[in-house]
């Protein structure tokens, strides 16, 4: 079949995890091959370091990220503008060890290196995050050393390079379960974990697609609610999970994916990255959104 010169990409990418189950059936079922665009989803195993490269190269369109990791792109003057919240309810960060480790909380971590993917991800800001909810100073009292992706993380606590590691509880309980890593605590995000972003040229271009995209992965994050038993089984074949570890997340998640954003939940995420240095130039929410 002859391809209309109407046609555009839409190029969206996000963490290969169950949260991102809607956008993966979207392009699994070619929902948009009626529309003029194509549609393409690609996963990032780097997180959302990896995936604000992405949309700086033009790599991605869109992307759906965690709402720090944007955030603090944004400040650093990153070419991005956030579209609206994809998920409402908290994060649960999980803070890791190696098994063999000699730590057994997270009071055990203070002056330990920290993994991180990337500068400005997740799992580097979340570090910061931590210690700060443990009193710590954020940049004295915890040393980072890069690790790229969740396989690097692996390779990194055994090796000795990295004592500690946060990622989101339920990917990482696969390797918890088979005895590779203990959890020695949780983090949960104060704010909403994962907005939708974009280049700001992009989003001024392309608002009808963006919204035309959004409405459709809406209706089959109603359909991941409402078809529980389908929504296990397809999270447990893709991922790997547990059944019974699936049904617990399912219980605790709500999606909001809809393109607004609650402008005092941002200033707190803008609150909270100042005082730990990562922001350090005045910043408004409004300036964030688009």
């Amino acid at each position: 079949m002859q391809v209309s010169a109407l046609v555009e990409r839409f190029a969206v990418g996000g963490v290969p995890e169950h949260f991102n189950i809607p956008w993966y059936r979207a392009a699994e079922r070619e929902v948009f091959d009626s529309d003029d665009l194509t549609y393409k989803w690609t996963s990032y195993p780097g997180g959302t370091g990896a995936m604000l490269a992405a949309l700086d190269s033009g790599e991605l369109d869109m992307a759906v990220l965690l709402t720090e990791g944007v955030v603090a792109h944004i400040a650093a003057g990153g070419d991005a503008a956030i579209l609206g919240t994809y998920v409402d309810s908290p994060l649960v960060w999980g803070v890791h060890v190696h098994d063999d480790s000699p730590f057994t909380t997270v009071d055990d971590l203070q002056g330990r290196t920290f993994g991180i993917s990337r500068p400005r991800s997740g799992s580097h800001l979340m570090s910061f995050v931590l210690a700060r909810q443990q009193g710590w100073s954020p940049t004295e009292d915890i040393k980072l050393a890069m690790v790229r992706n969740l396989e690097g993380a692996q390779e990194a606590l055994a090796a000795g390079e990295a004592e500690a590691f946060l990622w989101e509880k339920y990917t990482t309980k696969p390797l918890v379960d088979a005895g590779e890593w203990r959890r020695v605590g949780e983090c949960k995000t104060p704010w909403p974990p994962f907005v939708m972003a974009s280049r700001r040229g992009f989003a001024q271009k392309r608002r009808a697609h963006i919204k035309l995209v959004v409405d459709r992965v809406k209706s089959l994050v109603d359909e991941v609610a409402a078809d529980e038993e389908a929504t296990v089984a397809d999270i447990h074949a893709r991922f790997g999970q547990r059944r019974e570890d699936v049904r617990e997340w399912l219980a605790q998640t709500h999606w909001a994916c809809q393109l607004s954003v609650d402008l005092d939940e941002l200033q707190g995420v803008i609150d909270i990255l100042g005082e730990v240095g990562v922001i350090d130039e005045p910043l408004s929410p409004e300036s964030l959104v688009l």
